[in-house]
């Protein structure tokens, strides 16, 4: 397992609140350039593992 050190101190800027009518607009965009999302599938939180045939490895060089 990779062990990395924490960094302390550093401060992040606050992320923009985003507001409602903004995130519709962004959820619209998101579902009409998805042609995988459909009204039927669209609350499914399926993450693909199942079709998943080689697992992830990190390769040495």
């Amino acid at each position: 397992m990779l062990d990395f050190p924490e960094i302390k101190g550093l401060e992040e800027p606050a992320v923009p609140k985003m507001s409602l009518r903004d995130y519709a607009h962004f959820s619209v965009f998101c579902l009409e350039n998805n042609p995988h999302i459909t009204p039927e599938n669209c609350l499914d939180h399926d993450t693909g593992e199942r079709d998943i045939k080689e697992p992830f490895r990190l390769h040495a060089n």
